[in-house]
């Protein structure tokens, strides 16, 4: 069973081969870019330079395929800025490249470049994973995978077909949390279509779900091993919900529907400009082709999941990058619908609106890193040469991963706790090197409890320092941030 109509056009090798050396083009830019202009690591960022520079089956509160990915990347290159931005920009290139060789079998070339350059009006993917993303790029890549593995399925359902998409929903399953929104999504809103439900009674879907299973069981278990680690994150939920009250899903759900309506404004504002200035023939809707309504259904079906497990789970609060996996769902299939009637015209506009959009972030790039006082022009260096010439032995750092990851990435012989629970301060032994980034004794206390410390005060430490740290662009402002090195002995017993 075929399920949708191969409609490539003859033209397709033409549109393909260009569009993706553009794609390439403009990511080998934004590496280019971020090496030119140097500076510190974002906070995700950083998190990967104290994650990722030793190998770990599985560590922390996510999962763990984009750490693999990056450990990997720090062993070819460095722990340095070319071995962490080409890594992501890498992935991205691939999940653009995979949502078009998705949509191409079944909407044609022409118009899955619509639909994959679709994916650069989703903010949190243009934007915010460009400048500091790190699992969510592995989640991007792998909703694209996953799209494209079950379109194939759908097409061919051959045993192979059914293994492939087992495998690619195994890895999504370890690039972050919410990809589970993903293959429910899909399957449901195929279910809803006879021309699909077929596939969906094959046996062999069992096999899927098998593959899918050895993919996730060693790397789960491990994390389930470990929930202090695992579920550290979930106080988010909670997060500006009135503590005294029973329900706060009402805020969850407005979060929600903000969140859904902030993400779709960018795309929304490309499609008026681009029909409007395409004259009144621009407006005429296609009819969707089978595999587009999947897609959008499927989009439509994770809202209502979502907005289900917020009330189910009392949530307060949704980030808006949490939908990120329903908008590649929806957004490429509704450009697709939008633009298969519209006139070259309104094609041409789309295309040199993407072409000023992708210039637009690269010059947003450059000014965010190269003026005012930002985390990314912060000199962290300085912090390291203060660290080093107070505490030559420099023990373990703890504190922001922000300004521990930068740390690290300065002076890769270090060593830092890492950015989740665990128990090694319990019992308190050691010495250990605390960052203090002016925001109380309280926090710093936390920050050793968070790791064992038993004590409810803070010890004394037996040195302070401080470091007043300049912004590379910036003569006018500064900021202090303290350090305090503790020494707990050596363990009892």
């Amino acid at each position: 069973m075929n399920g949708a109509s191969r409609t490539a056009p003859a033209h397709a090798r033409p549109v393909a081969a260009p569009f993706l050396l553009a794609l390439a083009v403009y990511f080998v830019a934004q590496v280019a870019l971020r090496l030119a202009l140097g500076g510190s690591f974002e906070a995700d960022e950083a998190e990967m330079v104290v994650l990722s520079r030793d190998w770990h089956l599985a560590f922390g509160s996510q999962p763990p395929l984009y750490n693999w990915y990056q450990s990997a990347f720090f062993d070819l290159f460095g722990v340095n800025t070319l071995g962490l931005i080409l890594a992501k920009n890498l992935m991205l290139f691939v999940a653009y490249a995979l949502m078009f060789a998705a949509l191409r079998a079944v909407s044609g070339a022409r118009l899955a470049v619509v639909g994959a350059l679709a994916l650069a009006l989703i903010p949190n993917l243009a934007w915010w994973a460009q400048r500091t993303g790190s699992h969510s790029i592995a989640l991007a890549a792998m909703t694209s995978a996953t799209v494209a593995a079950f379109l194939y399925l759908l097409r061919r359902p051959g045993t192979g077909a059914f293994l492939l998409f087992g495998l690619v929903v195994g890895l999504g399953g370890l690039a972050k949390p919410n990809y589970w929104l993903v293959p429910p999504a899909l399957l449901l809103a195929a279910a809803s279509m006879a021309a699909y439900r077929p596939v969906l009674r094959d046996r062999r879907l069992w096999l899927s779900a098998l593959a899918a299973l050895l993919v996730v069981a060693v790397p789960y278990g491990l994390m389930l091993g470990d929930p202090r680690a695992t579920f550290s994150d979930v106080w988010e939920f909670r997060r500006g919900g009135d503590a005294e009250a029973a329900a706060v899903w009402g805020a969850g759900l407005r979060h929600l529907v903000q969140g859904a309506l902030v993400e779709m404004l960018s795309a929304g504002i490309a499609i008026l400009l681009a029909l409007g200035l395409g004259g009144r023939a621009a407006w005429r809707l296609s009819r969707p082709a089978p595999a587009e309504t999947l897609l959008m259904r499927a989009a439509l079906i994770g809202l209502v999941l979502v907005a289900l497990g917020v009330v189910a789970g009392n949530i307060a609060f949704v980030r808006a990058r949490w939908l990120l996996p329903l908008f590649m769902l929806g957004l490429p299939p509704l450009m697709i619908v939008i633009f298969r009637a519209a006139s070259a015209r309104s094609y041409r506009n789309f295309l040199r609106g993407m072409v000023g959009l992708a210039l637009l972030l690269l010059a947003a790039i450059a000014d965010t890193r190269l003026r005012g006082a930002g985390s990314d022009s912060l000199r962290v260096d300085v912090l390291a040469e203060a660290i080093e010439a107070a505490v030559p032995d420099t023990p373990p750092l703890l504190g922001p991963h922000y300004f521990t990851g930068n740390l690290l990435l300065h002076r890769p012989g270090w060593e830092a706790f890492p950015p989740f629970p665990t128990r090694r301060l319990d019992p308190p032994s050691g010495r250990v090197l605390l960052i203090d980034d002016g925001r109380g004794p309280g926090v710093l206390l936390r920050q050793l409890q968070e790791h064992g410390f038993p004590g409810d005060a803070l010890p004394a430490p037996v040195l302070t320092g401080e470091a007043v740290l300049p912004y590379r662009f910036t003569d006018d402002e500064t900021r202090a941030v303290g350090f305090l090195l503790f020494d707990f002995g050596r363990p009892p017993g």
